[in-house]
């Protein structure tokens, strides 16, 4: 039975007259088009400080157009998505609105590229009209297309759709290596150096061949699909390595979550993310975990045994509800490696964005649910029809109110508390961070000062208020904040010259001394250290240090101040 309906599937699809596929041609691009200006108001959108800056105008990669030649700090080699960027730099340095541009661009190709996919899937164009209308104006959507550090998502997601539609208009009886097949696994190629994500794409292949009712687990459907994997694995090693590199490895990453913690949290992160598909309200740019006395809230203990339901559900269903099973599948192939298995020093266990190409097979699910619906009871089509429509206008308005909260860092951040909480007191260290950047050192001292009462172990916080301490002129504060940083960074020579500034202004300048010398020893190229280190010389009276010191500041700050004027001046302050 499954067989033959498989079989009805490809067939009607194959054999849909060309002129009906032309004429609605026009759809496509509308839908497209609406993807693109959804974003408009993004463009005026600032950089935030989550890892824009660093992922653009503070990337050699991308500064020095040279993206194939740097492994970043970040923790991940993207060449690609670096590529865009150098070329967003050049046409407007750090202006933010070109990065945006790409983006919106990016997320609109994706549309039109979606529904291409889908009409090649279904006879039916308006399911695929509704699948990626719904994938343009979701509200998941926006944190991938609306952050600028996000780029790397929708354009990765560009090529693996690419290399699908490629994939699934492969003539019947198709040799591998074929013309058609090296396309395929060049769109892979560029999905992978866009993003490490994507090496989730041999299993995508897998869930569409089964889709499409091919015999996938024949020991030729498997044979083609082994250089995918074997892409699949070098690129997963690789990015394994990165992350190592930029110190988010999993032997440092955090260890209070045990197997069966992982457990719930995975099976929970994705019924909290089906539930954002439905009711995307509370948007955050994080969703923590957290127990109360060490309890998991009674819905993560309940939540491995909803999931098996649903996936028992839609296994007892697969024949008559294929589509049900397979836009499942779909959705738990593009999500696995997101899924929060394990910690790579971050906070971003879960998040919006990771849904962006996953999410599809909820928006087909979605679309097709008023025809599966009509089928069963004719008076439900259109009622059906107009829910999902009004739905969408809903998501609309609200993509449209979350586009406008990226436009600020502190806005974001407001945000983000307000719908999930402080994250552990790191919303008031980054929003504190914000307000320093602005100069308002009065709010961010405060912000410093929340995150270390809720996380004493949040040391950057010590760092910053520390110097804030040191300009308000509390000295003796800013000594102790900065040693309590300098107890789990005994590198940073930055901290260093700060504290013996605090001590040289509290006139201890023996430990203003050492602090000097400890800061030369760790970067030597930090002059700065020879005029304050100079001063405390002279200070202690001892001139022909203090001399020799200030001798060698001005030859330094000299040599400094020649080497900027021969490149352009950086356009971020």
């Amino acid at each position: 039975m499954a067989k033959a309906t498989s079989t009805k599937t490809k067939s009607t699809a194959s054999t849909r007259p060309v002129a009906e596929e032309q004429s609605y041609a026009w759809v496509a691009w509308a839908i497209a088009a609406l993807a693109f200006f959804l974003y408009l108001p993004g463009f005026r959108n600032a950089m935030v400080s989550m890892d824009d800056h660093s992922a653009t105008v503070d990337n050699l990669a991308v500064t020095q157009f040279a993206p194939f030649s740097h492994f970043h700090n970040l923790g991940m080699y993207a060449p690609i998505t670096w590529l865009f960027y150098a070329i967003a730099y050049k046409l407007g340095g750090d202006a933010p609105v070109w990065y945006h541009i790409f983006s919106a661009l990016a997320h609109a190709l994706n549309t039109w590229l979606l529904y291409r996919l889908v009409s090649k899937l279904h006879t039916d164009w308006q399911i695929a009209a509704m699948a990626a209308a719904l994938f343009a104006v979701h509200p998941l959507q926006v944190e991938a297309v609306a952050w600028i550090a996000g780029f790397s998502t929708p354009l990765f997601v560009c090529f693996f759709l690419m290399g699908l539609n490629v994939w699934v208009s492969r003539p019947e009886g198709d040799k591998i290596f074929s013309r058609p097949y090296l396309l395929v696994l060049g769109a892979f190629l560029l999905a992978a150096l866009s993003k490490s994500a994507a090496v989730t794409f041999p299993l995508a292949l897998l869930v569409i061949d089964a889709w499409r009712g091919k015999n996938w687990r024949s020991s030729s459907a498997l044979l083609e699909k082994a250089p995918f994997f074997l892409l699949s694995l070098l690129f997963g090693w690789l990015t394994l390595q990165t992350r190592d590199a930029a110190g988010h490895s999993l032997a440092t990453s955090a260890t209070e979550f045990s197997m069966i913690d992982r457990l719930y949290m995975v099976s929970h992160t994705i019924l909290f993310y089906w539930g954002k598909f439905l009711a995307p309200f509370g948007l955050s740019i994080w969703y923590p975990f957290q127990k109360m006395d060490g309890q998991w809230h009674w819905s993560y203990y309940a939540a491995p045994l909803a999931l098996l339901a649903v996936a028992g559900a839609a296994w007892y269903f697969r024949r008559r509800a294929r589509l049900l099973w397979y836009a499942l599948l779909f959705y738990l192939a593009n999500i696995v490696v997101a899924l929060p298995f394990a910690t790579f020093g971050t906070f971003e266990l879960r998040s919006d964005r990771y849904n962006y190409l996953a999410g599809i097979g909820i928006f087909v699910l979605l679309a097709a649910l008023p025809g599966w619906l009509g089928q069963k009871r004719p008076a439900l089509l259109q009622p059906a029809r107009i829910a999902v429509g009004l739905l969408a206008l809903l998501w609309i308005g609200l993509s449209y109110v979350r586009i406008t909260e990226w436009s600020s860092t502190v806005k974001l951040i407001d945000k983000a508390i307000a719908a999930q909480g402080d994250n552990h007191g790191k919303a008031y260290l980054w929003r504190g961070m914000e307000l320093g950047n602005q100069g308002k050192m009065q709010d961010a001292l405060q912000d410093f000062t929340k995150a270390i009462e809720t996380d004493s172990n949040l040391v950057d916080a010590y760092k910053y208020r520390g110097g804030i301490m040191g300009l308000a002129r509390r000295y003796d504060q800013s000594v102790a904040d900065l040693s309590k940083y300098l107890q789990y960074h005994p590198e940073a020579a930055e901290q260093f010259f700060n504290r013996g500034l605090s001590y040289t202004n509290l006139g201890e300048n023996e430990k203003a001394l050492a602090d000097f010398n400890k800061t030369l020893e760790l970067n030597p190229d930090f002059y700065r250290a020879y005029n304050a280190r100079g001063n405390v010389y002279l200070a202690m009276g001892d001139t022909e240090k203090g001399n020799a010191d200030l001798r060698q500041y001005q030859a330094l700050d000299a040599k400094a101040k020649a080497k900027a004027k021969q490149k352009p001046k950086a356009n971020r302050k």
